[in-house]
């Protein structure tokens, strides 16, 4: 799965054409890594991302995902977006893989007196109806503070929390806890 996911992912950023609206974002803490592409088409207000999490010892996590995306307020500041994900998860063990669809929202706040200060957060769900192969349910949340060391570069640090629950297989953990890592647009 390893080796599929980043295959994946490394499509999904040679894709679309090099210009405005590209983004990726590197996460990761002791036992996880997140690797995740994003292009937005400005014009028509819609994002499509891409993206691998891999936890050394539970598994292996890919998605592709769409969202309507724009500003949430008249005066600006807060960019929201709903849409949502199609996931596989392989929890590297017997009965312990699943695929799906999960809707979810996502909500970025910069601060108005201090502009290089963002909040984000981001939450998708798949109930047992939208999960299919092993897999009845599937989450994945997280929120960070970010700050901008320059206009096309964060850092961050923050939360996260995504996991499944296998028929019969228990219910893996594919990261959780707190996260460090930055993100480029270009």
């Amino acid at each position: 799965m390893r080796a599929k996911g980043l295959l994946a992912v490394l499509a999904l950023v040679a894709g679309p054409a090099m210009g405005a609206g590209n983004e990726i974002d590197l996460g990761l803490n002791a036992d996880a890594i997140r690797l995740y592409y994003a292009h937005t088409f400005e014009s028509a207000g819609v994002r499509t991302d891409g993206g691998w999490l891999h936890h050394q010892d539970i598994g292996d996590v890919a998605h592709f995902g769409i969202q309507v995306v724009g500003k949430a307020s008249p005066r600006g500041g807060v960019d929201a977006g709903i849409g949502a994900r199609v996931f596989y998860a392989d929890g590297e063990g017997s009965n312990r893989e699943g695929y799906g669809l999960a809707p979810g929202v996502s909500v970025i706040w910069t601060l108005p007196r201090f502009n290089r200060v963002s909040l984000a957060g981001e939450a998708y769900y798949a109930p047992d109806i939208l999960a299919g192969g092993d897999a009845e349910e599937y989450i994945d949340t997280s929120a960070r503070v970010a700050y901008a060391v320059t206009r096309q570069a964060r850092v961050y640090a923050g939360v996260r929390y995504v996991g499944a629950d296998f028929d019969r297989a228990g219910e893996p953990r594919f990261d959780t806890g707190l996260h460090a890592g930055f993100n480029v647009t270009f």
